[in-house]
């Protein structure tokens, strides 16, 4: 559930936040402290679970791929597939492989990219775990 507001106690304000305004009431203070643009803890988990998400499946899919050549070797043929245009298709797993840790090392830096860029805005570490 999404917060409307952010509590602060103390001195320091989170770092991206600011005031919005003070207003004096029976002699104290209140201040209104806006979120980091927008950007709160739900944003930056959300956009850290759509690179997480893509990289299990990237890893469940390398997992599969190297389970099958366990079982059927690095390559295989299929003739039944183009048997009407006489074409035997030729698997490369090992290629296969390759091409999705490729793609797997390419989540991982977006993802320490997205790191960094919340790490700017004054987000926490752990929102993108």
């Amino acid at each position: 559930m999404r917060g409307n507001g952010i509590s602060v106690v103390g001195d320091e304000r989170p770092a991206g936040a600011g005031l919005a305004g003070a207003k004096k009431t029976d002699g104290k203070t209140k201040l209104q402290v806006v979120p980091m643009s927008g950007q709160d803890e739900v944003y930056w988990r959300g956009k850290a679970h759509e690179l997480l998400d893509q990289i299990t499946a990237t890893e469940q899919q390398i997992a599969k791929l190297k389970d099958d050549i366990k079982k059927y070797g690095a390559g295989g043929f299929d003739v039944t597939t183009g048997m009407k245009k006489n074409v035997a298709y030729i698997e490369d797993r090992n290629g296969q492989v390759k091409g999705l840790e490729k793609k797997k090392a390419e989540l991982e830096k977006k993802l320490d990219q997205l790191e960094e860029q919340g790490r700017k805005a004054g987000a926490e570490p752990a929102w993108f775990r």
